[in-house]
């Protein structure tokens, strides 16, 4: 039954991921207005013209490799950064995170929590 959760908790955050990464790319759906300080974080990430570029290359590969059941622990630390920004600012400047929370952050934690072993092995 574990296998079954993993499994789905594993392709609901990859397809996220490649969705929005993809979207990054091709615009099919404008991304709703947040709080001022984060719009102008995410204009000023795409004003780069490599920071958003990256960022939406690295949620299409590695949620592909994780849809595919591939180097899950690489996935997993190559996304806590990730994480780790869009959390912190939706928490911080967003007056109704959870959305973000609960769609990004949860799904991320349970994955860590359920390869934790691996990605210990990982570190060391």
């Amino acid at each position: 039954m574990s296998e079954y959760f993993e499994i789905a908790v594993r392709w609901a955050f990859a397809m996220q991921m490649v969705f929005w990464g993809l979207n990054g790319f091709f615009h099919w759906i404008n991304i709703p207005p947040a709080s001022p300080v984060i719009d102008r974080f995410v204009t000023a990430c795409m004003e780069t013209k490599f920071i958003m570029p990256s960022v939406k290359l690295i949620e299409i590969v590695f949620g592909l490799f994780l849809i595919m059941n591939f180097a899950v622990p690489l996935s997993l630390a190559a996304f806590a950064p990730l994480l780790f920004v869009i959390t912190g600012l939706h928490l911080f400047h967003n007056p109704k995170p959870w959305t973000v929370l609960i769609l990004n952050t949860l799904p991320y934690c349970l994955l860590l929590t359920l390869h934790s072993g691996p990605l210990l092995r990982l570190v060391h």
